[in-house]
């Protein structure tokens, strides 16, 4: 049964221009505002070995200049124009952003049309910005629960790249070369690999039209081969530990879990809020009401092209331990396949992530990176037809609110076991 359209999908346009440039368009004329974004579907994912970070490297890079804008020229046409700009990268995409009010947005378009072909890569910037890439990276090691979350993913793949953070290992960074950067770029950074999504204050024609002015030159390229890297199933539980200076410990326990859409992804959703979502979640009740023994404890379903991760992780008070407190989190886990919540918690459960799902993205911003996300990760025929592309946000919010009791006790008994988990520690050194 097809999904009914939502609120953040209504009135959608997606169009595919000759040279393979995916184009999604939203009018939203409440704000005179319009946020412009264009999502590559490259990430940490696609690096080779021994080339790790340079997705993340190569989104600082496309700041610095291309052949008609110096450095410095991007964030100035931003500013003079009122608008802000940023950009993220992630496993499985690398997006860049603008904002702008409604009537000068079009700034976005030549902006990112140029660097789309002409980025230029100045030697001299390139290693001042190697020098930034690995403060920043300094950084995440130095952060108790970046690396202990970088340890538990690597941990958790042998074989599949999400093993490696999408910041990269120091000692590839370090070896990373220009030419690398200028051959990952040519090989990713074609219309046909990207979606440019325009929300807000816009006529779809009129802004289909610039579209094709800007963009319909891009040539087409072929692109590598996508990675065909499988994680075999896990055999038993693996544990990591992780020692550096930390006033409290940490722990992040990381499940198994199915790639986005998977007919099973819907009723995680809705456990990781069952676990962690509200002070009426088990793991609130249990941990901070209860016994009192952590800061906070999350859940966090992170969905990927591929299979990824369940990860629930907790900061543990003074006076309790790691394993008191991995003990309980295994109880409260393991009682979702025990016991079917009653109807009361799962419908509250179902009505906390449409909530979330919807009210916390009324931002037309938040509309465009959701919009942008799903189109770029919902892909391949692995997805149902009718959850493919930022059609998947109409399909998660439909099968969210079929999640049954015993769709939570089956899926909860299928991932999140002991033998299908990497359990770590953060402690004191």
């Amino acid at each position: 049964m097809p999904a009914s359209t939502s609120l953040l999908t209504a009135g959608v346009q997606r169009h595919a221009l000759s040279n393979g440039l995916t184009v999604l368009l939203k009018e939203a004329p409440s704000n005179p505002m319009v946020s412009a974004m264009i999502w590559y579907r490259v990430g940490s994912r696609n690096e080779p070995s021994g080339k790790t970070g340079l997705s993340h490297f190569l989104e600082h890079m496309m700041f610095k200049g291309t052949r008609r804008l110096g450095k410095g020229e991007i964030d100035r046409l931003t500013l003079v124009n009122g608008g802000r700009n940023n950009a993220f990268t992630w496993m499985d995409f690398t997006a860049y952003y603008f904002t702008f009010a409604a009537d000068r947005w079009d700034v976005a378009l030549e902006i990112e049309a140029d660097r789309a072909q002409n980025a230029t890569f100045d030697p001299v910037e390139f290693e001042a910005e190697r020098q930034v890439v690995l403060e920043e990276l300094q950084m995440c090691l130095d952060s108790p629960f970046d690396a202990l979350e970088m340890e538990v993913w690597a941990t958790a793949f042998r074989q599949h790249p999400y093993r490696v953070p999408t910041i990269g290992w120091r000692e590839d960074v370090e070896r990373l070369t220009l030419d690398d950067m200028r051959r990952y770029y040519e090989s990713y950074y074609c219309p046909n690999n990207a979606t440019l999504v325009i929300v807000g204050d816009i006529r779809p024609e009129a802004a289909l039209r610039r579209i094709e002015a800007t963009f319909g030159a891009l040539p087409m390229r072929p692109l590598p081969e996508p990675p065909h890297a499988c994680e075999p199933p896990q055999r038993g539980e693996k544990r990591v530990t992780v020692k550096k200076p930390t006033p409290l410990p940490r722990l992040t326990i990381g499940y198994h879990a199915p790639e986005v859409a998977h007919p099973d992804s819907y009723a995680l959703h809705v456990a990781s809020m069952l676990l962690s979502y509200g002070r009426t979640s088990r793991l609130y009740r249990r941990l901070q009401e209860q016994d009192e023994s952590v800061t906070f404890a999350t859940a966090h379903y992170a969905e990927h092209i591929d299979p990824s991760l369940l990860t629930i992780a907790a900061e543990v008070k003074p006076g309790h331990a790691l394993a008191e407190v991995e003990a309980a989190i295994t109880e409260e886990v393991e009682r979702l396949s025990a016991e079917p919540p009653t109807e009361l918690e799962l419908t509250k459960a179902k009505r906390q992530t449409e909530a979330q799902f919807i009210l916390g993205n009324e931002e037309i911003l938040n509309q465009a990176m959701l919009l942008g996300e799903y189109e770029t990760i919902a892909c391949g025929p692995r997805v149902a037809e009718d959850a493919r592309g930022y059609r998947y946000l109409d399909a998660y919010l439909s099968r969210a609110r079929e999640v049954s009791p015993a769709d939570i006790q089956r899926v909860a008994a299928t991932y999140l076991r002991r033998d299908n988990r990497v359990t770590g520690w953060l402690v004191n050194e």
